[in-house]
């Protein structure tokens, strides 16, 4: 009966305007009761009831819901026609709102099967894989267009708007500059070349320890001993693993536990005979030491039965020692994943900067949703105990889960619950009107509410409640696509940094060079010649492996002591237009440190590709290093001045540059290779049948190559001589 149904219960009062235009949507509507009144059917009991059972849902909204077809039915069994998800496509806002969040790849599949299953009309009972077809496209379609292009889209003009205010930093520094002052501050800062140094002046038995520990067979050993302790260390499992079924795994695990802190203890031992003080220069020595000594003071605790429970401690100890893991990255083999590595530590400074963002959103962020959420139930299946406003501490580890893009869609339509909403669901919320502490305060704490407050959102106008959509998306688009991307940003800067930049992979091979090959006792200082051949050398090396990129020159080395080889090196096929690189001087003895710079030096000039004029651009490029000092005036340019001031090479003899050198032996070379052909063409001359003794001509024409000749020869000895090279023998 009328007294029985929905509206009387519910809605006893009516506004007429309300009722008469309810009146004019029954009419109107596309849906209800357009079978029952299609085809001059307005007349009839059946279109008029069913438009009175529209008119009375229609007067009250909020507890009266009007069904038909498959849905009546279903609420006529005693089921419930809901919606299965917290996103539909009622509206228009609705619908951008559904499409916003699964941009994000939140939720994305379940929307889309779920349409998968509906049909185009509407209260239809839903069909598994009914559409499929159609929607499956159409959903997959725009998570590439949304988050495939336009998302990953505003990732690239961040990243690219990050580069370039990063750039505007730099000034009018070149490529060739920055590299050059990089890699000239890599040298100077770097806290040692060497553990030990003037080895020849060491005891005999330490220097034997010393090159010991220092030969890479040892090293070898310590690293696979390293891994195989870490697979071991992997194979623990419990509880399998630790029944008396297995004690002889526990039993074979202890004894590789000992064995392996027998070798690791060794091992820092002879380091601290070979090193002593100098031991302590390098923080992975010190990291080893740390770890040798808790696990040794750990088997003494356990050997003495002395009761102290240091499992715990053990275990961490334990941890600690997969660290030494990161030794393998100064394997050559492994320097690809060493830049990756390098790449991580850079931008983990750079990303305090960022971080500090990040968390001042996260504040900014945590205050105002405990303002405006902090007393809504948390009853809810997402915004719950454990993801709430309630205070500042849960608001921020709310935030910060939301931010990895984990349910933070399912907390907004939680908190976008209004008291229709929460009746449906069985439950209640208090209307914010009513949930004012100033001057309720008492009725409040008197209903528990104080300490389990279910207050509704705020709504701003007539049940809109807007501000969780608000909330949410701001804080994703802000939190997911700007400062998360800026974070991608700094990365990719840091992985470029070392991508273009291989100072530390160019140092270690010089190091690695002079050490074994050319100052075997670690003096620092070679002859100059000795300098000169490892220059080449090293370049050469850095080449082959590709640590140095661009034109490739294959430059020979003789062995020492060649005869007539001032330098060891055969600097005549040298390429004039890089060979200013090398501006070095003779001198008595030449530093690592000065030598090394030659090499980094040559490394930033044949990185730079040549596009025009080969001779006139790799001029003004030795002219941007040369100036580098003077136009650069950073901080870091005058702490690179002062360290380099404190490490003065040895002094220096009269005599011209290196590039200068290269110069005279390039036009000897050239004396000679005219010399050679002058007599090819003589000979060929003299063996000639046809040709007659008195042939005034042929005459003239030798005369001529003779006189080239002595030009070539002449200007070579001049050059030779001012460079300070002996010119080549004639004849």
């Amino acid at each position: 009966s009328e007294r029985m149904s929905c509206r009387a219960q519910f809605c006893p009062n009516v506004n007429p305007d309300r009722t008469a235009r309810c009146k004019y949507e029954s009419e109107s509507h596309p849906y209800f009761c357009a079978d029952a009144c299609r085809g001059g059917k307005a007349s009839t009991g059946k279109c008029k009831s069913c438009r009175a059972e529209y008119v009375a849902s229609c007067e009250c909204p909020d507890f009266c819901t009007p069904l038909m077809k498959d849905a009546a039915l279903c609420a006529e069994q005693g089921g419930s026609w809901e919606q299965v998800l917290s996103q539909n496509f009622d509206n228009v806002f609705n619908a951008m709102l559904a499409l916003v969040e699964i941009s994000t790849t939140e939720g994305w599949v379940d929307v889309m099967y779920a349409a998968c299953d509906t049909s185009f009309a509407p209260y239809i009972q839903p069909l598994r894989d009914q559409n499929h077809a159609i929607w499956i496209v159409m959903f997959v379609l725009w998570i590439l267009l949304s988050f495939m292009f336009l998302l990953n889209l505003g990732v690239g003009i961040i990243v690219d708007k990050f580069m370039e205010m990063r750039n505007q930093g730099k000034g009018t520094i070149s490529p060739a500059q920055l590299r050059w002052i990089k890699s000239r501050m890599s040298l100077t800062t770097r806290p040692f070349i060497f553990n030990l140094e003037n080895l020849h002046r060491l005891p005999l038995w330490r220097r034997k320890v010393y090159d010991i520990v220092e030969h890479s067979l040892f090293e070898r050993t310590i690293m696979i001993c390293i891994v195989l302790n870490t697979l071991l260390m992997a194979c623990v499992c419990f509880p399998e693993l630790e029944t008396p079924d297995f004690e002889w795994w526990n039993s074979l695990m202890s004894v590789t536990n000992y064995t392996f802190a027998f070798v690791f203890a060794v091992e820092a031992i002879l380091k601290l005979l070979a090193l002593q003080q100098s031991y302590w220069k390098d923080s992975w020595n010190v990291f080893d030491f740390i770890c040798v000594l808790a696990t040794v003071i750990g088997i003494v605790l356990t050997a003495s039965e002395s009761g102290v429970n240091i499992s715990s401690v053990a275990s961490v100890v334990r941890i600690f020692r997969i660290a030494r893991l990161f030794r393998l990255l100064k394997f050559k083999a492994l320097r690809p994943l060493n830049k990756l590595f390098r790449s991580l530590a850079i931008s983990l400074v750079k990303l305090a900067n960022v971080g500090v963002v990040a968390v001042l959103f996260l504040i900014l962020f945590s205050i105002l949703g405990v303002n405006v959420f902090s007393t809504v139930s948390i009853d809810s299946e997402t915004y719950n105990q454990h993801a709430n406003f309630r205070h500042f501490i849960n608001a921020f580890i709310t935030l910060f889960r939301a931010s990895t893009g984990e349910a933070w869609n399912e907390i907004m339509h939680d908190l976008h619950k209004d008291e229709a909403d929460w009746f449906r669901a069985g439950s209640w919320c208090t209307p914010s009107a009513l949930f004012d502490t100033e001057t309720g305060y008492d009725i409040l704490k008197e209903k528990c509410l104080i300490d389990n407050p279910n207050a509704c959102v705020v709504d701003i106008f007539k049940g809109w409640v807007p501000l969780p959509w608000v909330y949410w998306v701001t804080y994703s688009l802000f939190m997911g696509l700007v400062i998360m991307n800026v974070v991608i940003a700094v990365i990719l800067e840091g992985y470029e940094e070392t991508k273009s930049s291989d100072e530390v992979t160019i140092i270690e091979t010089c190091r690695t060079l002079w050490g074994d090959k050319y100052d075997p006792d670690h003096k620092m200082v070679v002859t100059f010649p000795q300098a000169c051949r490892f220059i080449v050398e090293a370049i050469n090396e850095l080449q082959k492996d590709g640590s140095i990129s661009g034109e490739k020159i294959s430059i020979k080395v003789f062995p020492a002591r060649t005869p007539n080889s001032s330098t060891g090196v055969d600097l005549s096929r040298f390429p004039l237009r890089f060979a200013r690189a090398l501006d070095i001087t003779p001198r008595t003895f030449v530093t690592f440190e000065e030598a090394t710079k030659q090499v980094v030096r040559f490394a930033a000039v044949v990185e730079n590709p040549v596009i025009k004029n080969p001779v006139e651009e790799a001029s003004k490029l030795m002219e941007d290093l040369d100036n580098c000092d003077q136009q650069v005036r950073t901080k870091e340019m005058q702490r690179l001045k002062l360290l380099e001031a404190l490490k003065k090479p040895p002094t220096q003899v009269p005599g011209s540059p290196l590039f200068q050198h290269i110069a005279a032996m390039v036009v000897q070379r050239m004396a000679r290779e005219a010399l050679e052909k002058f007599r090819k063409k003589r000979q060929r001359y003299r063996m000639s049948t046809e040709v007659d003794d008195n042939d005034e001509t042929a005459k003239a024409e030798i005369a001529q190559q003779h006189l080239l000749y002595m030009k070539c020869v002449a200007r070579a000895v001049e050059l030779g001589t001012r460079t300070g090279l002996a010119p080549p023998v004639a004849g």
